[in-house]
C-alpha cells in the first residue's frame, strides 16, 4: 500500500516589518521563489503537452490478487521518473534532450521543488487534454478549453522547509524555507500566521518544538487571502 501524504497549509505573514512580519528582503525572496517555480511548472506543462501519448500510455502489471497480467494508466510517479530521465542531467542520464534541458535552465533548483512542479504539471496537462478531448467529442464550435496556466501556490516537500515551534507560545512559530534569492537558493526563516492541515485541525498543538515537518506544505501568502 502507498503511504499517505499529509498536506499542511502554511500562511506566511507578509505584513509590515514593524508588526513582526517578514521583512522586505525576505518577502522579495518569497516572490522570487514563487516566480521561478511558476517558470519551472510552465516548462514541464509544455514538456508533457509535447508528449500527450506518454500521458495516456498503458502499462502492464501483474495483479497481486490473481497474478494475472493486466493493464493500467501510467502513474504520476512513473511519469515523474520518465520526465526526469528526459530533462535532468544525472550520472545515469548525463544528456537530457537538448530542447528540454531543465538542468541548464534551472540550475541548482532543489529536487523537492523540481518534483513538486513536475507533479503539478502532470495534473494540469492531463486535465487539459481530457477537457480538450471532451470538447472535441461534443462537436461544439465554441468553448474550446484554453491551455493550462502555470501559476500555483508553491508546494514544499520535506527537504526545503522545517518548522520551529514554541509549545509555550504558539504565536512564536517560524518556518525555515529554502528560497530563491534571484541568484542562489538559501535557507531563511519566516513568521507563520497559521498552520492548518488538509482536514482543518491546527497542527501546532501536535508537534514538539523544533521538530522537522513531514509530508508536504503549501505556502500561502497571508495578504493574498
Amino acid at each position: 500500500m502507498g503511504q499517505a501524504t499529509r498536506t499542511t497549509k502554511l500562511r506566511i505573514d507578509l505584513g509590515e516589518r514593524t508588526q513582526g512580519a517578514a521583512n522586505t528582503r525576505k518577502r522579495a525572496y518569497l516572490e522570487e521563489t514563487a516566480k521561478i517555480l511558476d517558470a519551472a511548472r510552465a516548462f514541464y506543462v509544455a514538456f508533457f503537452l509535447a508528449y500527450p501519448e506518454k500521458l495516456a500510455e498503458r502499462v502492464t502489471y501483474v495483479s497481486d490478487r490473481d497474478q494475472q497480467a493486466r493493464e493500467r494508466l501510467i502513474s504520476p510517479n512513473e511519469l515523474l521518473t520518465w520526465a526526469e530521465s528526459q530533462t535532468v542531467a544525472t550520472q545515469e542520464h548525463p544528456h537530457p534532450q537538448p530542447d528540454w534541458n531543465f538542468s541548464e535552465r534551472f540550475a541548482d533548483m532543489p529536487f523537492p521543488y523540481r518534483r513538486s512542479v513536475i507533479k503539478d504539471a502532470i495534473g494540469k496537462a492531463r486535465s487539459y487534454l481530457s477537457n480538450l478531448a471532451n470538447w472535441r467529442a461534443s462537436g461544439q464550435k465554441q468553448g474550446r478549453p484554453g491551455p493550462p496556466g502555470a501559476s500555483n501556490h508553491p508546494t514544499l516537500y520535506e527537504g526545503v522547509f522545517a518548522l520551529e515551534l514554541d509549545e509555550t507560545d504558539l504565536r512564536q512559530t517560524f518556518a525555515r524555507l529554502k528560497v530563491y534569492t534571484g541568484a542562489t537558493w538559501e535557507w531563511h526563516q519566516s513568521v507563520l500566521l497559521t498552520m492548518r492541515s488538509q482536514g482543518g485541525e491546527v497542527l501546532l498543538l501536535r508537534q514538539s518544538p523544533h521538530q522537522s515537518a513531514m509530508g508536504k506544505a503549501v505556502l500561502v501568502p497571508a495578504l493574498s487571502l
